[in-house]
């Protein structure tokens, strides 16, 4: 259980199409004439080498003339998923209930100035990204966030291992969370849920590949994946229902995986920790 006064909850969100409703590496695209990068330099976006990819997008960028100012304006214009904007101003409400982090294989420079413009930044407690700074010879430069050894996810950086490190980190600070919602869209978002336990909760987004991963994984490993699965589409809600008692996560006994095609109550009665929760809920438009 956390210890009195701290944070309950860990909500992590990715950033590309999930808090923005586009993919950011697309988005600076605009800053150049014609709005198109030349077929040589897209030939060279490999799978799993997307981080390599960019900083060659961002050199190009920079011989077209493109600065720093130019692409914070594209960051800072991006567009929030709709609903997206109520849900953070919810979480924020909800004071030391929560902490919420960014885990994303984009680039702090950019979602910290989509943060900042949106009024959200201070919400977001880390923001875990591949580090961006200046550089003599291009735009921005990039850094690898970390080395790993997961084939699943880009070299340079595994979601797993990231926020396996954090919860290791925040549990020698004596934070320990009682549940974890993990909101997310892409293969690399799927990868964390390994950790996820039976009073956890995935929320992916509706036909990307991070959902499309879960029923494969649930299939091959029933007994190893615990945690509820509600799958949203493009408006995502939360709602605040009827008090009810979250599930502490050590001890938990695992949830019977779902494929998530109804409404679930992700919270279950815990008679050993009686304080009040909330009755988390995303829905798409059409199940509001």
């Amino acid at each position: 259980m956390a210890a009195h006064g701290a944070p309950r909850f860990l909500l992590t969100f990715d950033f590309d199409e999930t808090i923005v409703d586009e993919n950011s590496g697309d988005s600076i695209v605009r800053t150049v004439p014609g709005q198109q990068l030349q077929e040589s330099l897209r030939a060279t976006d490999r799978e799993g080498f997307y981080n390599e990819y960019m900083q060659r997008v961002f050199k190009y960028l920079s011989k077209q003339g493109v600065r720093s100012r130019d692409l914070r304006a594209i960051y800072e214009a991006m567009p929030l998923l709709p609903g997206m904007g109520d849900l953070l101003q919810f979480v924020a409400k909800q004071g030391t209930y929560f902490e919420v982090m960014l885990i994303s294989d984009a680039n702090t420079f950019g979602m910290e100035s989509t943060q900042r413009a949106t009024g959200h930044h201070s919400l977001f407690l880390r923001i875990l990204s591949n580090s961006s700074g200046s550089d003599a010879q291009v735009l921005m430069a990039l850094w690898p966030f970390h080395t790993h050894s997961c084939v699943r996810c880009p070299a340079n950086m595994c979601n797993h291992k990231v926020l396996s490190d954090y919860l290791r980190e925040r549990a020698h600070d004596g934070v320990h969370f009682e549940c974890l919602f993990h909101v997310g869209d892409g293969a690399n978002d799927f990868c964390p849920m390994g950790l996820l336990a039976g009073g956890d909760v995935a929320f992916p987004r509706r036909s990307y590949p991070m959902h499309r991963l879960i029923p494969e994984a649930q299939k091959a490993e029933p007994s190893s994946f615990c945690a509820s699965v509600v799958p949203w589409e493009t408006d995502v809600r939360l709602h605040l229902q009827q008090p009810r008692l979250c599930s502490k996560r050590p001890g938990t006994s695992p949830k019977s995986p779902n494929n998530g095609t109804e409404s679930h109550d992700v919270f279950k009665q815990n008679q050993r920790n009686p304080s009040p929760s909330f009755l988390w809920c995303f829905r798409t438009t059409k199940e509001l």
